[in-house]
């Protein structure tokens, strides 16, 4: 998991709502997140579909590493045998952890083609030099 795998969750979770916003602003977080430059001709219809899928897996990672983040603050340890981990929150966080990493592994490498085919659909074929 690298930085521009958490750019394309942030732009997964963006270009969905970019979709009120026209060309311009699904280019502009094209740019901004991806590094593509646009210029090519824009497919928005076609490139609604793998927004939508990418949108929800990137809603999804984002989910979990809240949720393994705050675990703590939501816990009462009223029934402390009833969740995974076990008794103790280092026990409960540490599954949560693994159970997290285990999903958002997967998410990540499916987020790589999906934002890439939707930046490509949008006419954002050229990776920006740095």
């Amino acid at each position: 998991m690298t930085i521009s795998d958490w750019k394309r969750a942030i732009y997964a979770l963006l270009v969905l709502p970019g979709f009120l916003g026209g060309a311009k602003v699904q280019r502009g977080l094209a740019r901004r997140w991806l590094g593509r430059e646009g210029g090519g001709r824009a497919r928005f219809v076609v490139a609604f579909g793998p927004s939508a899928v990418a949108f929800l897996l990137a809603f999804l990672l984002l989910y979990l590493v809240g949720r393994i983040a705050t675990y703590g603050l939501f816990w009462s340890g009223d029934d402390p045998e009833g969740t995974w981990g076990g008794p103790t929150l280092a026990g409960a966080w540490i599954v949560h952890f693994f159970v997290a990493a285990g999903m958002s592994v997967p998410i990540f490498l499916a987020l790589r083609p999906l934002t890439a085919l939707q930046a490509r659909l949008l006419g954002c074929s050229a990776v920006r030099a740095h």
